[in-house]
Parts: C-alpha cells; structure tokens; sequence
C-alpha cells in the first residue's frame, strides 16, 4: 500500500471510528505530510524506518519548526504507525523504533496574566471608544465571560443561548473531545449579558431564540472564531503581558482561582483539562508571583 492511501485509511479511522473534530483531523493531516514529503524526497520506504531515518527527518525540520512542535508532529506520527501495525502493514521493529524514539525536551513557558483591575481598565478603555453601545456591550461580555469563566475560545466561540443559565450563573460547555462541563461566571459577567442580549432584543430569553449563538455580529451572524480572537487581542494588545489573546483571559482564570485557595483539582476540572500535569504549570505561576513580592518587601530577597 502506497503512503497516500495508508494515510487516507488512517484519516477515515479517526473521523469515522474515533470521530474526531475537522481541527483535530487536520493537525493530523498536516503532521503526516511533513513525513509524506520527506520519505518521498528521499526515497525511503515508510514501511520500514528506523531510528536513524526518524533522526535525519527531525534534523531536517528542526530548521523551520521548534521542539514543542516536532513533539506533536512525532506524537501524530506514533498513532499512525500504530494504526499501521494494527493493518498488518508494518513489523513490530518499525512500530518500536518510532515509539521509543526520544520526544525532544523543551521548557514549559509560564502563562501571562492579568489582575482584575487591569480587566476592569480594559473595560473602561472599550467604554471610551467610537463604537456603538451594542458593539461595546458585546466586546466587554466577550472579555468578562472569558477572565471569569476560563472557557476556550473554540468553546466561547460555539455558545448558544440555550447553554446560559443565569439562574445558576453557569454554561453548559462543549469541550475538547466532546467532554461536556459546566463553567461559571460572576455577576459582572451576569449584567454584561443581560444588558447586551436586552439591547439585540433576545432576553428574557424565548425557545424561538435558544439556538441562536449568544455572540452575533451587527447583522445578527454568529461571531466567527477569528473576530472573538480580534475583539480579545485588539482590547488587551499594549498591556505589559507577553501574549494577549483569549488563552490570556483563560490563564488569569486559573491563577486567580489559585491565588485565592481554589484547589488545583477543582481547577482541572473548571479548566477542562483532561490531564493534572496540564494545570499544574499555573502553581508556578503562583510561586513566581510570591517570589516577586518576597524580593520587593524583604532586604534579603534578591541575592
């Protein structure tokens, strides 16, 4: 079998047996044709690898790609040759050579985050704008939803009015692999809604509207993913943060929950997180943020 139709097998097992997400599909996609491309230029047969041949592939990207990439595109590369296997289509030496190859070691950056006073002067800098009171009301929910609820944007993105229970101040949130949980937010975030749903004239909320997305644009069209991200990244850019984008908002979420005693597990649970490890770098943002105060308040803090 030729590596073009291996691959098509492969990619209709995972969206028709696993059922994963068009996104999920094509970072799968995109992984594969990197070693599609490279066992072509160099005539290798892909049945048939070794660590060597995966050696040379990951030299030859590391020149356009870092280690936290080639570390996904190794982790896509281990499904699809034990799919493979699985086919009868390879040995079990080919399977353990790309199983026990090295993932290579980067270091987890610490997330950026935002103090609630600095969410309320972003805020305050919307209020200041030229744009019309509904665009405004909808840019600050967008925000306050985000900082005080820790959703994602894919999630934030697919939220319709049926998932909003303001009695409960909770949405029913779609997660990555179709996990299902509930994300709560507070009553800054409960009034921005209202106000903005009262002014496009859907709340109280009626069953003619539930299926309607609760973001919408001036014509009433559901906000696509990259306008959330645009509203996000054009109202926090110039903030002393190293990335502003909604992933900004979702990491305040967490490490204000620590900061005030939320356990962790609580927390990779609000967060949706299916693995600890994954929520554990915000306790490093927490240790970071007591060191600062300690070298600022203590003569013996900085050494």
């Amino acid at each position: 079998m030729k590596f073009k139709e291996a691959k098509k097998e492969f990619l209709e097992f995972l969206e028709f047996e696993k059922g994963y997400s068009k996104k999920t599909l094509e970072a799968y996609k995109r992984d594969i044709l990197k070693f599609e491309i490279y066992t072509t230029e160099f005539s290798i047969n892909y049945k048939k690898i070794n660590k060597e041949i995966i050696f040379d592939f990951h030299s030859d990207l590391s020149q356009s790609i870092g280690p936290r990439s080639f570390s996904r595109t190794l982790s896509s590369l281990r499904t699809f040759y034990r799919f493979l296997y699985y086919q009868e289509l390879i040995s079990d030496l080919t399977l353990n050579s790309i199983l026990t190859y090295p993932s290579p070691k980067f270091k987890k950056s610490i997330p950026s985050f935002l103090s609630e006073k600095k969410i309320h002067e972003v805020l305050d800098k919307i209020d200041q704008t030229d744009k019309i009171s509904i665009l405004k009301l909808r840019d600050k929910a967008v925000i306050m939803l985000f900082f005080t609820s820790g959703m994602r944007l894919e999630e934030l993105t697919n939220l319709t009015l049926r998932d909003i229970d303001f009695n409960e101040k909770s949405i029913k949130v779609m997660g990555k692999g179709g996990k299902e949980r509930y994300a709560k937010f507070d009553d800054t975030a409960e009034k921005l809604l209202v106000k903005y749903l009262e002014k496009i004239k859907k709340y109280p909320l009626l069953k003619s509207n539930l299926d309607n997305n609760l973001f919408v644009d001036k014509t009433n069209k559901p906000l696509s993913r990259n306008k959330i991200q645009y509203i996000v990244m054009s109202n926090l850019k110039g903030l002393s943060v190293s990335s502003f984008g909604p992933h900004t908002l979702r990491h305040s979420f967490a490490t204000h929950l620590l900061n005030n005693g939320v356990g962790i597990s609580a927390i990779q649970s609000l967060l949706g997180h299916s693995k600890l490890s994954s929520t554990q770098i915000y306790t490093h943002v927490s240790l970071e943020k007591l060191q600062s105060t300690i070298n600022k308040a203590h003569p013996r803090g900085k050494k």
